[in-house]
């Protein structure tokens, strides 16, 4: 087989593959085996037949129609590997002549395939660096956040529920228009005050009532709320207090070092917490940095990702969000009910970061190729090992099965990728951050590590569970 690449306009080729005789000779002859054992033939066991009957009773169109079907696709298949495509999409095939075991098979395809980023400077470029600091705030929360989890919660009976009490009550809602209100009827409800569980008006209501009071109120729901049924609904909640808690904190001081952690005086706690947020803080910064430096390479090639990529991106992107959804216990069709949306609009929503993402992938890849970076061996192996280390199979299995399916390429692709940002870090030159544009990184980074807030926040009920079961 022979097979020569022509460029046509912007990402798509055309192949122009020759099939020699005796390939051709080949895929006809295997699909005459197949036919023989298929069709009946008076006079000849299953698969006995000779051509020449199998020939006469089927016809010797109908079999080459039926072999170039079934040898069509790998033929093309082994030119894209012999010329070092990437194909992004299905082929158009194009042929003139049929199948001839005497002169071969000529035939054509027009395919797109990914292109490739026409990088600008990507060597020793300057990218803002935010610098790391911990405050003694932030050592001092860390510590209050110990004590919390050390708390035992005391009984309050001379004074009523204020923010951040904890108050078990029973309520109950109903519509003012009339009719029912599914899911706002509930008994021994322990809720936290400001925490947020429930809505701010009913929660501000809660203040100032007194273990055992009752309070009649109404509440309007948001014009933005998840609930569609509710949105600007006015309910009137009925409400029993039955009891007010709140925190006791242990003291601060060397006894409860001792009792919550490994250390046996204040001071030493203290320097760990600080130590350890220093080096949580210059990992932010570190990946902060990464991200910076790629966005900044990106923003100087010239690409032109094409819809194909961005879409298959998206649906990526999509299927990994519902599979994390799954894993909190969610069905992606109820987290889409709440928030409004369905998939095919989520979808459609997470296009532009799809774009991005493809966008820097193709740039990851020139550099790969520009500096010679590769996965070897060792590395795939390694990565793979990490896959054996919950499951039964061994890391040689687990890589067949991966070189069987077309992934083992895959992952080879993403190990060279983080091998070309590995470089690009390494090649940056940090700058210092201007002071403002440092404090919006932050709020940037924060608001990302509680992304997936919503959705626990959706299993509300589950946790309220949880803390009556620990009382």
């Amino acid at each position: 087989m022979t097979a020569n690449v022509t460029k046509l306009e912007e990402n798509k080729v055309r192949l122009d593959i020759e099939v020699t005789p005796e390939t051709v000779r080949q895929g006809v002859e295997a699909k005459i085996r197949e036919l023989g054992r298929q069709v009946r033939v008076p006079g000849f066991r299953p698969g006995k037949a000779p051509r020449r009957v199998i020939e006469n009773r089927l016809g010797r169109d109908y079999i080459y129609m039926e072999a170039l079907q079934d040898q069509l696709p790998g033929w093309y298949s082994q030119a894209v590997v012999e010329t070092d495509l990437r194909p992004i999409d299905q082929p158009e095939i194009h042929f003139d002549d049929p199948l001839d075991e005497e002169e071969g098979f000529k035939f054509s395809a027009t395919v797109e395939v990914r292109p490739e980023a026409n990088l600008g400077d990507y060597k020793g470029v300057e990218v803002p660096r935010r610098e790391t600091e911990v405050s003694e705030d932030e050592v001092g929360a860390s510590m209050e956040e110990l004590r919390g989890q050390f708390a035992t919660l005391a009984a309050v009976e001379e004074r009523p529920a204020e923010q951040g009490d904890f108050v078990i009550l029973d309520f109950s809602g109903e519509r003012l228009t009339g009719g029912p209100l599914e899911g706002a009827d509930a008994e021994d409800y322990m809720l936290e005050i400001g925490r947020g569980e429930l809505l701010p008006d009913f929660e501000e209501n809660i203040v100032g009532m007194n273990a055992g009071g009752r309070k009649q109120f109404g509440v309007t729901f948001p014009l933005d709320y998840n609930e569609e049924s509710l949105r600007g609904e006015s309910v009137l909640f009925n409400v029993h207090v039955k009891e007010i808690k709140e925190r006791d904190l242990p003291p601060l001081d060397d006894e409860f070092v001792k009792e919550a952690s490994e250390f046996e005086a204040l001071d030493e706690l203290r320097a760990a917490m600080r130590e350890q947020l220093e080096a949580a803080a210059e990992q932010r910064v570190d990946g902060e940095f990464r991200e910076r430096v790629l966005d900044v390479v990106a923003e100087g090639a010239e690409v032109d990702v094409p819809d194909v990529m961005v879409h298959e991106k998206a649906h990526e992107m999509v299927d990994s969000f519902e599979r994390s959804i799954r894993s909190q216990g969610m069905e992606p069709e109820e987290y889409y009910q709440i928030a409004g949306t369905n998939h095919h609009e989520f979808e459609e929503r997470v296009s532009p970061d799809a774009e991005d993402t493809v966008k820097k992938e193709l740039v990851l890849d020139a550099v790969a190729a520009a500096e010679e970076i590769a996965a070897d061996e060792d590395e795939v192996m390694h990565e793979i090992g990490h896959l054996a280390e919950d499951s039964e199979r061994s890391v040689e299995e687990i890589a067949q099965t991966l070189r069987n399916n077309g992934t083992y390429s895959m992952l080879e692709e993403e190990i060279s990728r983080q091998k070309a940002l590995d470089f690009l870090v390494e090649n940056a030159v940090p700058v210092p951050m201007p002071e403002e544009e440092a404090e919006e990184t932050e709020e940037e980074t924060e608001d990302e590590e509680s992304v997936e807030e919503p959705v626990e926040a959706m299993a509300g009920a589950t946790e309220n569970d949880e803390r009556e079961e620990q009382e």
